[in-house]
């Protein structure tokens, strides 16, 4: 019997921690969503029975009369955003009450997640400013030849995969994945990973661990997201130790390799190499510089691999899906290149800038289906939210459901439809102002956001000038989103038929 009391004992224990703050926002007269004990809202997200962006949509949907509505992810009050003055508020006005996302980095036990996505407070503000130079235009401009370099690898890796045959049915997450992983290696490691013939290479396989989407990882990640103190009391990791040790031991071997032979590239770590000679003397007494060790650049090239790779892969996918499904529009696309070819003689850095409706049509792709669902904050200091008595106390998520506004017909009239005119510049004069948020915004908004542009401009370009794309039966006919992914990604691939254009002038 005693023991029996005990285990009854405990478990409402349990469930009075796991229940303790779901009156939060009832004592604040805020509208929410009621809650289950331990999960809160994320019962349907940690399962894996919906995406997070489907469960945020369903919030933002279930109060279309409200500019906030609160809700629990798992047991912390969360305040979920659906007004465009809010948001502006939170990600810019009044940035400093909710500068962090709400990511933890141990730089002790896990140096590779000291990266400007998970860093807080003072110590991001001085990496931002410090890294914040690497992605100036002039900077990009000479990275451009090793992009090049890529995309000529994609070109010939769709050759060898036709064949002899004037089309074939390609999986475009696969094929632009070899594309974008070309990239970060050539830009962000110094490396030639060579995706397209060396399927099985460390790099990829390591990539493909970071990107595990298993119920495993989710919940792992959530304990580190919501439970810190259990996630570092358990020493749970957030990647397993050999991919600690593999990223930090290419960065250590290329940097080694450069400084022993005067090796020069034009690229992520060289520039960053740089900054750490250029900073002065680090002797731990400065409170406003940060060192730019080993260690730190071995975090951001990871988390540059992590985002880049993955995001830009994407949304190159999703964007050939549509121009598949839309083929006026692709042609459109094609007209344009070759117009701007013709102009400038090649692809250059110059000619990117010129193409216009392409560019349309990327900014299209990042609205249907934008690479993060949501942008997650967290309050640092007390606020109230203003023209209000409505106090939100530290440590309370905020949400802002990227995707829930890309999809509102109050911003983007018929949603579902993919009509790159929406971003004409006499669309967007007319636009509301943050209700478009692909790469976040404010201080916070993607480092890399220019980078990627160029990126997918480049192999968008170099591909349609060559092939064109289309669907047959065993095309990919409705896209459904992988729940366990961190961001919007296809739970079932994408296939399309690619076809050799024929023109003479591009062969």
């Amino acid at each position: 019997m005693i023991e029996i009391g005990l285990l009854i004992i405990v478990c409402l224990l349990i469930y009075h921690y796991c229940t303790a703050t779901f009156r939060y926002w009832k004592q604040r007269s805020v509208p929410f969503v009621k809650p289950t004990a331990l999960f809160g809202n994320y019962y349907d997200v940690v399962s894996l029975k919906t995406s997070p962006a489907a469960c945020h949509e369903s919030i933002y949907r279930n109060f279309p009369n409200e500019k906030y509505v609160g809700m629990f992810q798992l047991r912390t009050p969360a305040l979920l955003i659906r007004c465009p003055e809010m948001v502006k508020q939170i990600l810019v006005k009044d940035f400093n009450h909710f500068m962090d996302r709400g990511f933890h980095a141990d730089e002790e036990r896990e140096p590779i997640t000291a990266h400007l996505v998970n860093l807080q407070g003072e110590k991001w503000r001085m990496l931002r400013q410090k890294i914040s130079p690497v992605f100036t235009s002039g900077k990009l401009k000479a990275m451009f030849p090793l992009l090049e370099t890529c995309s000529s690898q994609l070109s010939n890796y769709i050759e060898s995969a036709l064949g002899e045959q004037d089309s074939s049915l390609l999986e475009m997450r696969d094929v632009m994945a070899g594309f974008t992983t070309d990239v970060i290696g050539s830009v962000a490691f110094g490396l030639h990973f060579n995706s397209f013939t060396e399927k099985e290479s460390d790099f990829q396989l390591m990539g493909r661990r970071v990107l595990d989407s298993s119920q495993t990882s989710v919940i792992t990640k959530a304990i580190r997201v919501f439970f810190p103190q259990l996630f570092h009391f358990l020493r749970l990791r957030t990647f397993p130790e050999e991919i600690a040790t593999f990223f930090q031991t290419v960065i250590h071997d290329t940097i080694e390799n450069r400084e022993k032979n005067d090796v020069q590239r034009n690229d992520f770590i060289q520039l960053l190499m740089q900054l750490r000679k250029k900073s002065p003397d680090y002797d731990g007494t400065e409170a406003n510089d940060l060192e730019i060790t080993e260690s730190v650049i071995a975090a951001q090239a990871f988390v540059f691999f992590m985002a880049g790779y993955e995001t830009s892969s994407t949304t190159l996918s999703f964007c050939l899906y549509e121009l598949a499904k839309n083929l006026d529009v692709q042609e459109k696309a094609c007209n344009e290149i070759k117009k701007v070819l013709n102009k400038h003689g090649k692809l250059s850095h110059e000619a990117l800038m010129d193409l216009d409706y392409l560019e349309m049509i990327l900014l299209e792709t990042m609205r249907k289906y934008p690479p993060v669902s949501v942008l997650a904050r967290v309050c640092t200091k007390p606020y109230t939210i203003p023209g209000t008595k409505i106090s939100i106390d530290p440590g309370t998520s905020v949400a802002i459901p990227v995707y829930s506004f890309h999809h509102d017909h109050k911003y983007f009239p018929d949603p579902e439809t993919f009509d790159p005119e929406r971003f004409s510049k006499e669309n967007q004069e007319k636009s509301i102002n943050y209700t478009y948020l692909p790469f976040g915004d404010g201080p916070r908004v993607c480092i890399g956001l220019r980078f990627a542009m160029l990126e997918m401009k480049l192999g968008l370009s170099d591909f349609l000038l060559r092939y064109k794309v289309s669907r047959n039966a065993q095309s990919t006919q409705k896209i459904e989103f992988d729940p366990g992914s961190f961001i919007t990604a296809p739970r079932h691939g994408l296939k399309v038929l690619v076809e050799r254009r024929t023109e003479d002038h591009i062969l």
